[in-house]
């Protein structure tokens, strides 16, 4: 959500007028979620970027996510190519693997057999349908962002123990190479970068400071 620690730091911490919201179902925001739901999350956000250039009448030099909302940032971008600055923070590349559902899920899966879904953490059905779509999301799809309108910057840590690093270094092959797509991968940073939040933020503010330049000359 946009109040976890590492995305408000970010939102706070960045020089530049931020928009930061929860998708549906999360957080604040009214509605329903699944564990499979980028699709519906990209959405989402595309409806907030209409709202921010249409009603608030301002520009939108780039859009950033952490972890599962990285993954719809470029899901967003492969899609419409339409915000030149691409932030992605520990995004998960393969998705079709089961070695998530074991590792976070492996206590519930007899429940799920049982009842057709468990509850993970205070309030999140998860159903097998949700597990299905969630493995066959293809990220592959960031071979459509249009390297002439879009640029992106990937930060993962090395030692990322939610989402495997491996997926970073994919992200750089189909989307690179710079200056069209940048890997920093920051030496034994966690998947939420505690205790390296400030690296994190000045790989982020670096990039975005040297891209500023061929956004305004686009």
């Amino acid at each position: 959500t946009r109040n976890a620690e590492l995305v408000r730091y970010i939102a706070k911490s960045l020089k530049y007028h931020v928009v930061s919201f929860d998708f549906q179902g999360n957080g604040e925001s009214g509605g329903l979620t699944t564990i499979g739901n980028l699709d519906d999350e990209a959405e989402n956000l595309r409806c907030v970027i209409s709202y921010v250039r249409s009603t608030l009448e301002r520009e939108i030099l780039g859009i950033c996510g952490h972890s599962k909302g990285a993954a719809v940032v470029l899901l967003y971008a492969s899609k419409y190519n339409d915000v030149p600055l691409v932030v992605n923070i520990s995004a998960r590349y393969d998705y079709a693997s089961s070695d998530y559902i074991e590792k976070f899920f492996s206590d519930k899966l007899e429940q799920l057999k049982k009842d057709g879904f468990f509850v993970w953490g205070s309030d999140y059905i998860v159903r097998q349908e949700d597990l299905d779509a969630r493995q066959k999301i293809d990220m592959s799809c960031v071979r459509n962002i249009n390297n002439e309108r879009v640029r992106v910057l990937t930060v993962h840590g090395s030692k990322d123990e939610v989402c495997p690093v491996d997926g970073a270094y994919i992200y750089d092959e189909l989307i690179g190479p710079e200056p069209h797509h940048k890997l920093i991968v920051i030496e034994g940073a966690n998947h939420s970068f505690n205790e390296q939040e400030d690296t994190l933020l000045k790989a982020v503010e670096s990039w975005l400071s040297e891209n500023h330049s061929w956004y305004l000359g686009q």
